[in-house]
């Protein structure tokens, strides 16, 4: 092997500018991923699809030459004079005569995206459950070792250690004739890590009072959900259950795309959650998220049976439930009962007005205390 001498000055320059304007892409990303994560088109994809979205990005402008006609102080090249600090350049005060607005479209991965919005999620109040009986594998590189072979060659420390080496031999410190016996190589274990015991109980209402905006913001909200736990707990099980004044266990395709022209009794959904944690999601093996989404026009006469059920879950040892209440302005009766007659810890009663609240709601229903992560 021997290394060639080249001037790699300009393309160090379009690197460096290529990952400036990168990281202001992705910053500008965060700064509008409350917008970004209730677009459509992310959230009708497949969550381990690939293919390249385009966001708009309305703060960010390209830099661009732009050709028209001289006019003073635009285009002309330089002036008369030298500019001082405070001259204004480039204004026109004659009213706009061109098209619309033109922004600019950042490609990114889904994956990209959501490793930024899975950035500060975790599951709250998570311990261990009963018997780690199923083990996951994860590959660690956690060496460095001699072996004449070019896989997963540690290009940094094999140079070092060609320095090195002439260093010893010739007394100057060079990069020459790199030989197999510089070659430092990156080597891997298996370890074994338990499985995380945890299941997600997701319930929606599908009566006929949930209208297009609740049933998209409670698909949007079990898309991103979904999507984090089979990223960072992908051992993690997810039971769905849909309602109106009864409920029953559907599987994930029904429960996206299920409607209902019914009434709703909420407390059908905390029933039926309640009947699956004593069949087969005991406390005593599982950490229980159960997550429910209504818009709270819920059977006035229902409400203390909800509140019952909720506080049966919880007395079971739940790690956490969640209501979500979707589209009013103001506090339902149901979302009132609950606030009203449950006072513990693990228990989040929540309201998304908006498309923009989805991330904000994720972050409340899936915060890790400080020390627990």
């Amino acid at each position: 092997m021997s290394v060639s001498r080249q001037d790699w000055t300009f393309d160090r320059r379009i690197e460096r500018d290529e990952n400036r304007h990168n990281d202001k892409v992705k910053e500008a990303i965060r700064d509008n991923l409350d917008s970004v994560v209730s677009d459509g088109t992310i959230v009708t994809a497949d969550p381990r699809s690939k293919r390249i979205i385009k966001v708009p990005m309305r703060s960010i402008e390209l830099p661009h030459i732009r050709y028209g006609e001289p006019k003073d102080g635009i285009g002309t090249g330089s002036g008369k004079g030298k500019p001082k600090p405070g001259d204004k350049v480039g204004t026109d005060p004659e009213a706009g005569d061109q098209a619309g607005e033109e922004f600019y479209e950042a490609e990114m991965t889904i994956a990209e995206i959501q490793e930024m919005v899975f950035a500060d999620l975790g599951l709250p109040n998570l311990k261990p459950k009963g018997e780690p009986t199923i083990n996951e594998t994860e590959i660690v590189y956690n060496d460095v070792r001699k072996k004449r072979t070019t896989t997963n060659l540690d290009m940094g420390r094999t140079i070092l250690q060609n320095l090195l080496r002439n260093a010893k031999e010739t007394g100057e410190a060079k990069i020459h004739g790199i030989s197999p016996e510089d070659f430092r190589v990156r080597t891997w274990e298996e370890e074994q890590r338990p499985k995380d015991s945890a299941v997600v109980v997701a319930m929606a209402d599908i009566s006929g009072s949930m209208g297009e905006f609740e049933k998209y913001v409670t698909r949007a909200f079990c898309w991103w959900t979904v999507s984090f736990l089979r990223t960072k707990y992908p051992s993690v099980e997810v039971a769905f259950i849909a309602h109106d004044t009864e409920a029953y266990e559907v599987t994930e395709e029904q429960f996206f795309t299920r409607g209902s022209s019914g009434g709703t009794k909420c407390s059908s959904a905390n029933r039926k959650a309640l009947e699956l944690i004593n069949d087969r999601y005991q406390t005593d093996r599982y950490n229980v998220y159960p997550l429910h989404f209504s818009d709270g026009d819920n059977w006035s006469t229902d409400n203390p049976d909800c509140v019952n059920l909720v506080q049966e879950l919880l007395n079971s040892d739940i790690s956490q439930y969640a209501y979500v209440q979707i589209g009013k302005t103001s506090r339902s009766q149901l979302l009132d009962a609950y606030t009203d007659g449950i006072h513990d810890d693990r228990f989040k009663g929540l309201m998304i007005q908006q498309k923009e609240d989805v991330l904000k709601a994720l972050k409340q229903v899936f915060t890790v205390e400080q020390g627990n992560a």
